[in-house]
């Protein structure tokens, strides 16, 4: 199985899950989310749900034993995906709270792939303090994997 085969069920999720967040948005009505008085999109199922399926997925990816490289590649999607989508901010926020959920996937890696990653990785979150815990265990998990 090539990469771009195991990377469509990965980007599948991504593009349902904003397109759903697209429709929250456009849908809202005015005091949507206000002060916690009614939920709003933020509030939705969707976003759990998304995470949900994303650890499925990557469970069942890991299960097919991907090579270094198609790793990498599917790795770097969602590591990028926060950047790189246009998407409304609550989907970005959540692009960048899966990020822990790739940790078992690093281990696929070998050093190089990993250190490449790392080093984008770290150019893509620059500061400490603005990462997230789950980006932070991501960032550990590639430096762990760079060393072999």
């Amino acid at each position: 199985m090539d990469g771009t085969e195991l990377m469509r069920p990965i980007q599948a999720l991504y593009q349902a899950y904003m397109e759903r967040t697209r429709r929250l948005e456009r849908d809202k009505k005015l005091g949507d989310g206000w002060m916690g008085l009614k939920p709003g999109p933020k509030d939705d199922p969707c976003h759990g749900q998304f995470a949900r399926d994303l650890e499925q997925a990557l469970g069942e990816l890991l299960a097919l034993e991907p090579s270094s490289a198609q790793t990498r590649e599917i790795l770097a999607y969602i590591y990028r995906a926060p950047k790189a989508l246009s998407a409304p901010e609550t989907a970005l926020w959540m692009f960048q709270a899966v990020h822990g959920l790739t940790v078992p996937l690093t281990a696929r890696l070998n050093a190089a792939d990993a250190l490449a990653l790392r080093d984008e990785y770290k150019r893509l979150y620059r500061r400490r303090w603005d990462r997230l815990p789950a980006q932070q265990r991501t960032l550990d998990a590639l430096t762990k994997a760079a060393k072999g």
